[in-house]
């Protein structure tokens, strides 16, 4: 078992997250290896990918509920990490520093993505290429 050679391990998919996925019912379950992208419709929302979509994420076991945490895989991003922002943001924007510690709304794509916004604390968490 030991000497096998190449192969995929855990280890090598990167960045784990959890997220809701907005899909999942018990008629119709998201199951485990299920490839989905991330959505805007919500904080760390997710939904199953559709015929020509990118790979974002994959499933790890199955759930039934859109209410239910899921674990994924995170293809596209490295690390996440929580910054203090000005102006305004909202789940799915890209974002840049904004020169005082903290960020704002990128004018253009690349590669952030801002996964939730939290108000109250004046603080967004962004998962990072």
């Amino acid at each position: 078992m030991f000497n096998k050679v190449g192969g995929i391990v855990p280890d090598s998919y990167g960045l784990s997250l959890t997220v809701f996925a907005q899909d999942a019912t018990s008629e119709s379950p998201v199951k485990a290896g299920t490839p989905l992208k991330l959505a805007t419709t919500g904080a760390y929302h997710a939904v199953k990918c559709a015929d020509g979509d990118a790979i974002q994420l994959m499933a790890k076991h199955t759930v039934t509920s859109k209410e239910a945490p899921l674990g994924v895989y995170d293809y596209t991003h490295k690390r996440n990490n929580e910054f203090p922002y000005t102006g305004t943001i909202a789940v799915g924007d890209s974002v840049v520093a904004n020169g005082t510690g903290g960020v704002k709304k990128a004018t253009e794509a690349n590669g952030s993505y801002v996964a939730l916004v939290n108000s109250s604390k004046g603080t967004v968490e962004v998962l990072l290429p």
